[in-house]
């Protein structure tokens, strides 16, 4: 099988490295044109592993066209700016499995544009580039990543395969029903805090703000209502408002400034930084969705203000 991997970022790297590495798959990293000719090995390290911490892919396959044997596609990027990647996944007939997530109206853009090739995806991997050497730093929780159940035929045949050769990649994976449906909403539930995180530049400071954790709270309690209206979101996301407490955040706080220092790093890089522009974009969509559905909104509403401030100073 080949696998294209659209996007060679923390998570394509990820997944198209360990396929790259671990199966006979073959795999190429779709790239911008600018990056194509590059013959920089893609190294990825998993966190606290015992036995297989760190793999390298010495020659990745990098193009800036899906190649046209691919059997399918692992898409990485966002998919808000549909009209950027549009071109290049128009050149293709292969299934688009979406590893980055997607709200209702991303999800139903995507299905207009690509029809039932788009099938929603909740990747397991956690991971990011260090900045000092561009080596892919992950977690493997012991979750599976889960695929849309596809329909039957071709397209269907290929992503069953593409899952079983995940799993002989270490990365088990489980084909499900309505995954669009539970990504969102699990996504509602929690983005709250990590719009709280990129507002107050840490969670140790967002810890310290009692303002801003409150509004944070209040919003979590929007999201939870939300979701209850567009999926059935993970049971753990259903705590977001109680996560979103001072006693609660102190502990998580301390919890991973013992237990895993690299954990925090990241939340307060990933959310805290790199994630602000989409932040703003999210905090806006989810209020219009909440908006759409007659939920409540308020406080989605007030953190959507403070980012769009915040990215104005």
């Amino acid at each position: 099988m080949h696998v294209a991997v659209y996007g060679a970022g923390a998570l394509g790297s990820v997944y198209g490295g360990r396929l790259a590495t671990r199966t006979r798959a073959s795999v190429s990293f779709v790239v911008r044109a600018a990056r194509a000719s590059s013959r920089e090995p893609i190294v990825i390290e998993r966190v606290k592993a015992v036995r297989d911490r760190r793999e390298t892919l010495a020659a990745p396959m990098r193009s800036a066209e899906i190649p046209g044997d691919a059997d399918a596609i692992l898409l990485t990027v966002g998919t808000e700016d549909l009209e950027a990647i549009r071109p290049v996944l128009k050149r293709s007939s292969a299934p688009i499995v979406v590893l980055t997530p997607m709200l209702p109206a991303d999800y139903a853009r995507m299905r207009g544009a690509f029809g039932d090739r788009v099938l929603a995806a909740m990747p397991a991997v956690v991971a990011y580039a260090r900045h000092e050497d561009g080596v892919v730093r992950y977690w493997l929780p012991r979750i599976p990543t889960r695929f849309d159940e596809p329909r039957g035929g071709a397209d269907g045949d290929v992503v069953r395969a593409l899952a079983v050769l995940l799993g002989e990649a270490g990365l088990p994976t489980h084909l499900e029903l309505a995954v669009h449906e539970t990504n969102p909403a699990t996504t509602v539930c929690l983005l709250p805090i990590s719009m709280g995180v990129a507002l107050a530049g840490s969670m140790e400071a967002l810890t310290g703000d009692e303002a801003l954790l409150s509004l944070t709270s209040r919003a979590c309690k929007e999201g939870v209502e939300l979701a209850r209206r567009i999926g059935r979101p993970e049971a753990g996301a259903m705590l977001g408002p109680l996560v979103a407490t001072p006693l609660a955040m102190r502990a998580i706080v301390a919890g991973l400034k013992r237990l895993s220092p690299e954990a925090l790093f990241y939340i307060d890089e990933h959310f805290g930084r790199k994630l602000r522009f989409q932040h703003r974009m999210m905090a806006h969509a989810i209020a219009d969705l909440a908006r759409a559905k007659e939920c409540p909104h308020t406080a989605i509403d007030e953190l959507a203000a403070l980012l769009d401030s915040a990215a104005n100073d």
